[in-house]
């Protein structure tokens, strides 16, 4: 059980992944094109755990679309390749832009890899997507966000998996330069926390993580940190491009 923890807490980490492009002076949300998105532009993070590269992200998007009055959503696809450059999982999640917020998609809070344990079983989620303001400050708290996994087979519930993003605090304002280029970010801080209860023997497991984020290009660079301040999982933005479609 502890090891089927230990994976799922793994995996169960908050990998905003906002599309991200050159840096520039103003530091607003865009709502009619958010973070800079265009149909096939290609996002790509490189992946650490205890600051060791573990693969890389690649973040495509494919569509932009107005579901209602004031609304902008994107859709966009998520590809992990590990370490041996083979393909581990591919998503597809979406953001939405309103006139006050821009809302990340709350089942970024858990990877697939992290439910193959129940592959065959059914699933109910109940989310709070993740919001940011469209004018970020520093001194703001920000809305908490979770993901809450039901995981049952036959109506009978096998498990539940509760992940929580809370205490979100915009803390400082920081240029941060990574491979892709250099970006006037806001640090964001939060406390992450998995539960994992089987048969009702609750597993708990908490991060402490440190978020930079661009109002117009999305997240830079985030990093989690076990309860005795060392590194766990990481993501940096290590390049951008336009594909053909």
């Amino acid at each position: 059980m502890t090891r089927l923890f230990k994976r799922i807490a793994i995996y169960c980490f908050s990998l905003a992944v906002y599309a991200i492009s050159p840096a520039a002076t103003a530091q607003t949300v865009n709502c009619s094109q958010p973070f800079g998105y265009s149909k096939n532009s290609e996002f790509v993070y490189q992946v650490t755990d205890k600051g060791r590269a573990k693969g890389t992200l690649h973040n495509m998007v494919m569509q932009q679309t107005s579901p209602e009055a004031g609304v902008t959503q994107i859709d966009f696809k998520s590809a992990r390749i590990n370490h041996k450059k083979r393909p581990a999982t591919a998503e597809e999640f979406r953001i939405k832009c309103t006139g006050d917020s821009v809302y990340l998609d709350a089942k970024l809070l858990l990877r697939e890899q992290a439910l193959r344990t129940f592959d065959g079983k059914e699933f109910d989620f109940i989310m709070k997507d993740i919001a940011y303001p469209l004018n970020l400050a520093v001194g703001q708290s920000l809305p908490n966000a979770g993901l809450d996994v039901r995981v049952k087979s036959s109506q009978v519930n096998i498990t539940r998996i509760v992940m929580i993003a809370s205490n979100r605090q915009v803390i400082a304002k920081e240029a941060i330069k990574t491979p892709a280029g250099s970006f006037d970010c806001y640090k964001i801080t939060y406390q992450y926390s998995v539960t994992f209860d089987a048969l009702g023997l609750p597993l708990k497991d908490v991060f402490t993580v440190e978020e930079y984020f661009s109002p117009e290009h999305g997240l830079v660079k985030i990093q989690f940190y076990t309860k005795k301040g060392k590194k766990a999982k990481g993501l940096e933005l290590i390049s951008k491009r336009e594909r053909t479609s």
